[in-house]
């Protein structure tokens, strides 16, 4: 297997699917030229006419690069294209049917979902309507496209032209490393609860409903909440905090790899927050945060989606709360979870083993690599 292309290393789709493949007993390569400094930059150029140019023109350099270490590379069977690297999926398939190999794309997004989320562009404008237009000829150019839940998938069917045969599930996951380096929780006694969210801040995590559930919950000295990372949204998260006065919420703007992620804000944390945005993307996916919560052996506390329920068992595995679109009804939801959660902390104990238990049956690396290793080897023995 073959990961290709001018893919966001930081990206951790990419990472977990090497990590997975080679769990699974696959001999993983790589043919990578950098090009890209993250997912906000690529966004960037899709906003924005001098930028897009200005990456047009670095992606053109790295084509040829890419060609002429891929000449170099050993044989393979198939050709992966990493998470975010929509712009290789051309090149990649001629390399694929031209060394008769497997062409697998894992786009992890839709651009045009996520310009959607992100309030980037109008869906109504020609800029939009032309992205889409590109994205769909994209997608339909893969032997394999994958998805990581039922929902995404039908969705990339439904809105890119996606045939469902070409289409494989393979759970976004975590890292290994989550399982292995934090220890088991032990409610104890101790206090305050320790609520943690951390993430990029994007849209669809609706921080802004936290911060009005710790608001909800702001007499209590029980309960702290800790936001960590960086991100769209933190401004206007934090003044929202600002403004309703929210003195248990405590903003740690800073990138923390996964190591230090771990031993400063999950080993800590009792209870550990997904994603409680209304937008449709937000129905569609489970997040990488939301499995690293699961690994590690925390109860997890997010809205209650499709993607959710077709892949985790709500009460049991994790604890959902509805989402509207009004995010003080969210808010007044997650507050009121939290608040179950805070007085029971046996049920925390409960969520948290099941929840670990689930990571290790269905997303850790080892088994959804095989699960992708498996899909694969069925589709290049028909071929």
């Amino acid at each position: 297997m073959l990961q290709f292309g001018t893919y966001d290393r930081g990206v951790g789709r990419n990472a977990i699917l090497a990590e997975g493949l080679a769990a699974a007993g696959v001999t993983v390569g790589e043919c990578h030229v950098p090009v890209w400094r993250d997912t906000a930059a690529k966004l960037d150029a899709v906003a924005r006419p001098g930028a897009l140019a200005r990456a047009a023109a670095r992606q053109a350099v790295a084509w040829p690069r890419l060609v002429g270490r891929y000449a170099r590379l050993p044989d393979h069977d198939a050709l992966v294209v990493g998470a975010t690297a929509h712009l290789d999926v051309p090149l990649a398939c001629w390399l694929a049917r031209r060394h008769g190999r497997l062409a697998v794309f894992d786009p992890l997004v839709s651009i045009g979902e996520t310009v959607r989320d992100r309030g980037l562009l109008p869906p109504a404008s020609r800029r939009f309507r032309a992205l889409t237009a590109v994205e769909r000829a994209l997608f339909r150019l893969p032997d394999v496209c994958l998805a990581d839940t039922a929902p995404h998938a039908d969705a990339f069917a439904r809105e890119l032209g996606v045939a469902a045969e070409r289409l494989v599930v393979v759970p976004v996951g975590a890292p290994g490393v989550y399982r292995r380096r934090a220890t088991p929780y032990d409610p104890g006694a101790r206090r305050p609860v320790r609520v943690v969210y951390f993430g990029q801040f994007i849209p669809l995590h609706g921080v802004d409903v936290v911060v009005r559930a710790a608001h909800r919950l702001r007499e209590r000295a029980d309960v702290v909440f800790d936001l960590v990372g960086l991100g769209q949204t933190r401004p206007a998260a934090a003044a929202l905090a600002a403004a309703l006065g929210t003195p248990n919420v405590v903003f740690h703007p800073r990138w923390l790899d996964a190591e230090a992620l771990i031993d400063a804000f999950i080993q800590p944390a009792d209870i550990c927050l997904g994603v409680f945005g209304a937008q449709p993307k937000a129905g569609l996916v489970v997040p990488y945060k939301v499995y690293a919560a699961l690994a590690a052996g925390r109860a997890v506390v997010t809205g209650d989606t499709p993607a959710v329920r077709d892949l985790l068992s709500p009460g049991v595995e994790v604890c959902t709360v509805p989402v509207a679109a009004d995010a003080d009804r969210t808010a007044a939801g997650l507050a009121a979870a939290i608040t179950r959660l805070v007085e029971d902390p046996e049920q925390r104990r409960r969520l948290a083993a099941a929840g670990q238990a689930a990571w290790d049956a269905r997303f850790a690396p080892a088994v959804t690599g095989a699960r992708l290793r498996d899909a694969l080897v069925a589709r290049v023995r028909r071929a």
